[in-house]
């Protein structure tokens, strides 16, 4: 018996340490993603390695955690490869892996985007701090993927989606992480309200609100950019779009002239393709950056 007992001990004292491997090679692999080939491939590679550590770890929250990376690294390749089968079938691997996440916090995810706040509330009293943040992790992973799934399959096939999108959101609002991925449920609404036609729920005046509060709240120190490049971006088109070209050159400019230092740790392959687009809008807005 002690022989059998030292034996597992070593079995699992090996599989920790295969595991820590393996989740430093995958946050390896996911920080070198970028908008080329071979930065869709680390992404790719980090998405098989944490599928590895999800399948082995035992600890549930910890297995959470790496399935809430994975859906990023999905998220990321449906942004980043240029083949549109490819960006559909990530973005819909990034929603089974957020509906997933969803059932284990028990959640009902075929029904989550139309709770309200009390049954919200409810949720959140029943989950540790860990899981709470897991589950607003779920939501907006499964919010920002169908919204992309949406925009590639169409408004036709997608519109009927628009309200899981909105409620996710709301929800993550609901639960009290509005502010992660730098007002990342205020950017996704008010994107929604930018690129849809008024009479399908597009809203100019709304998606300006929005944008102009996920900026406002993100400011770089002492600027008048957000951290997020997205959020500039954003809202600069949005206001453009509204008439209000002066106040949309002022930010982009800010944010092209910004200090790279000074935008969001972590989000740098994403604040370098929001760079590129701006350098282009600024073209065709004719902005002066000398």
């Amino acid at each position: 018996m002690t022989k059998l007992l030292l034996a597992l001990g070593l079995v699992f004292s090996i599989q920790a340490q295969a595991n820590q491997e393996n989740a430093k090679a995958a946050e390896d692999a996911y920080n070198l993603r970028d908008y080329t080939e071979a930065g869709v491939a680390n992404a790719q590679t980090a998405a098989d390695l944490y599928q590895d550590l999800i399948d082995s770890e035992t600890d549930e929250e910890v297995k959470m955690s790496y399935m809430t990376k994975q859906a990023s690294a999905y998220y990321f390749i449906g942004s980043a490869d240029d083949d549109k089968k490819t960006q559909i079938a990530a973005y819909e691997k990034a929603m089974e892996i957020s509906d997933n996440l969803q059932t284990m916090l028990g959640v009902d995810k075929d029904k989550s985007h139309q709770l309200d706040e009390k049954q919200v509330a409810d949720i959140k009293n029943s989950l540790s701090d860990t899981k709470e943040a897991l589950l607003a992790e779920a939501w907006y992973n499964k919010g920002i993927s169908l919204a992309q799934w949406g925009n590639l399959k169409g408004i036709s096939t997608s519109i009927g989606k628009l309200p899981v999108v909105i409620g996710h959101m709301e929800n993550i609002e609901r639960l009290g992480y509005a502010d992660i991925h730098e007002y990342g449920p205020y950017r996704t609404v008010g994107r929604i309200r930018y690129k849809l036609p008024a009479i399908l729920g597009g809203d100019l005046e709304e998606s300006e609100q929005y944008l102009k509060d996920a900026t406002t709240k993100t400011l770089a120190p002492g600027q008048r950019y957000s951290i997020n490049g997205y959020n500039n971006l954003y809202f600069a088109e949005t206001l453009y779009k509204r008439g209000k070209e002066n106040a949309a050159k002022t930010l982009l400019k800010a944010f092209i002239k910004a200090d790279f230092a000074t935008l969001a740790v972590g989000n740098e392959p994403e604040n370098r393709e929001a760079l590129r687009i701006a350098n282009e809008l600024a073209v065709d807005w004719q902005i002066d950056l000398e």
